[in-house]
C-alpha cells in the first residue's frame, strides 16, 4: 500500500435518455464473497490498520487501478430554515435567527453559469416556502440553462416532506423529478439507519426504514441514487455494521446506489461528542465500507467532513473519489468544520498526486472528462 505524503499548496417516467444503466451501476467483478457481520465489527475495532488498509486499497485497485476521480460541482442549499430541529445539525435556522438566510432562483443560477462546472448538487432545508412546486421549477430552470448539467438533487427527507406537504406518494414526487430533469438523488438524511438513533437524534424526521423505501422506489424507477453514513456520535460498532449491511441488501434487490459517502459528524455547537473522530476511526470506516458493500460501485473520501489530511490517507484505504470542488459549501460551514468551503480542481489534482494515484476529472455519471496517466 502506497503512504500518503502530504505537501499540499496552501408521474411520469423522464423521456430525457438516462445517464445510467443497470450495468455501469454493477460494480467490477471482484472475486470475494461477502464477509460476515462478525468479521465486520473486526475490522471496525481491532484488525491491525495497516493491514485494512492494504485490503481496501486492493479492492479499489483492481477496479480501478490507480485511477482517483473527482468532479468540478457546486452545492446548491437554497435555504437552511428548516421546519425540524435535529439535535446533530448546526445547518438548520428558524425565522430570526442570527445565520438564516433563503437564496433567490436568480442567485442560485449565478452560481451554475460557469461551464467549467459539471455537477449540482441541490439540498436544503424543509421550509413550506421552497415547497415542492418552486423546488420543481429551480430545476427546470437549471435544466432549461444548462441542459448538459448533472443535477443531483433532494434527499429522501425531502422527498417524504414534498409528498406530505402535496399528500401525495413519494413514488409521484420521485416521477415528477424525474421529469423535472433530476439525473441521481442524494444519500442524504440517512444518518445512521438504527431505530435507536433515529429517536434520539432526529424523531421528527423520516426514520431508516422510511428512507431505504424511497431509495428501493428510486432505483425501481431508475433513478440511481447515492447512499451516506454519519459517523462519529453516538452510534455503536455493530450499528454502522448494520447500516452498512442494509445498504448492501438494498443494492443487491434493486441496484441503484452509485456510491457511498462516509460523514464524519462536525461537533460544532452540537456537542453530541466534544472531538471530531479520530484519523483512525475515519480511515477504519472508509476501509470496512469499501470492503462490505462490496456491490456499491463507489467510495467517497469526503474532505468537508474528514478533513483534507485524512482524505488524502483515505485514498490507500479503499477511497477512489473525492467528492468535488464544491463551490460554495454551506452545511459544513455552518458546523464549523475548519475546512475549506470549496477548493480547486488544481487542488483535488494535487491532493491526488500525493497520494501516489492519478487524478481523473468526471461528470456526475462517473464518465471520464479529463484523463492523466503515469
Amino acid at each position: 500500500m502506497r503512504q500518503a505524503s502530504l505537501d499540499l499548496p496552501c408521474g411520469p417516467i423522464n423521456p430525457r435518455k438516462t445517464l445510467f444503466t443497470m450495468e455501469t451501476l454493477r460494480p467490477h467483478d471482484v472475486a470475494s464473497p461477502p464477509i460476515s457481520f462478525d468479521v465486520a465489527l473486526r475490522y471496525l475495532r481491532d484488525f491491525p490498520l495497516l493491514e485494512l488498509g492494504k485490503r481496501a486499497f486492493a479492492v479499489k485497485r483492481a477496479r480501478y487501478g490507480d485511477q482517483v476521480t473527482f468532479v468540478s460541482n457546486r452545492h446548491v442549499n437554497p435555504t437552511n430554515l428548516c421546519v425540524y430541529s435535529c439535535r446533530f445539525c448546526d445547518y438548520a435556522a428558524k425565522n430570526g435567527d442570527a445565520h438564516a438566510y433563503s437564496l433567490t432562483e436568480e442567485e442560485i443560477l449565478q452560481g451554475l453559469e460557469n461551464p467549467v462546472v459539471h455537477e449540482a448538487h441541490i439540498v436544503g432545508g424543509l421550509w413550506p416556502k421552497w415547497g415542492f412546486e418552486r423546488s420543481l421549477g429551480l430545476v427546470r430552470r437549471i435544466r432549461a440553462a444548462r441542459p448538459e448539467l448533472f443535477i443531483k438533487a433532494f434527499t429522501a427527507v425531502e422527498v417524504a416532506y414534498f409528498a406530505r406537504m402535496e399528500k401525495c406518494t413519494t413514488r409521484e414526487v420521485l416521477a415528477a423529478m424525474m421529469d423535472a430533469g433530476v439525473d441521481l438523488l442524494p444519500g442524504g438524511g440517512a444518518e445512521v439507519l438504527s431505530d435507536r438513533i433515529h429517536q434520539e437524534l432526529y424523531k421528527d424526521k423520516i426514520g431508516p426504514q422510511a428512507w431505504l423505501d424511497i431509495h428501493e422506489k428510486a432505483h425501481a424507477l431508475g433513478l440511481p441514487s447515492n447512499a451516506t453514513l454519519l459517523f462519529g456520535h453516538i452510534e455503536t460498532d455493530e450499528e454502522i455494521v448494520a447500516h452498512l449491511f442494509k445498504l448492501r441488501a438494498l443494492q443487491a434487490r434493486t441496484p441503484g446506489f452509485q456510491s457511498f459517502i462516509p460523514l464524519a459528524y462536525q461537533p460544532g455547537t452540537t456537542q453530541l461528542v466534544a472531538q471530531l473522530a479520530a484519523p483512525e476511526r475515519c480511515l477504519r470506516v472508509i476501509a470496512a465500507s469499501r470492503l462490505i458493500l462490496d456491490n456499491i460501485p463507489h467510495v467517497k473520501a469526503y474532505w468537508p467532513t474528514l478533513q483534507i489530511e485524512t482524505a488524502v490517507t483515505a485514498l490507500n484505504f479503499g477511497a477512489d473519489d473525492l467528492d468535488g470542488t464544491l463551490g460554495k459549501e454551506r452545511i459544513m460551514q455552518l458546523a464549523e468544520t475548519g475546512s475549506p468551503e470549496k477548493l480547486s480542481a488544481d487542488f483535488l489534482r494535487t491532493m491526488i498526486r500525493q497520494a501516489g494515484q492519478h487524478p481523473h476529472q468526471r461528470d456526475g455519471a462517473y464518465r471520464i472528462l479529463e484523463r492523466e496517466v503515469a
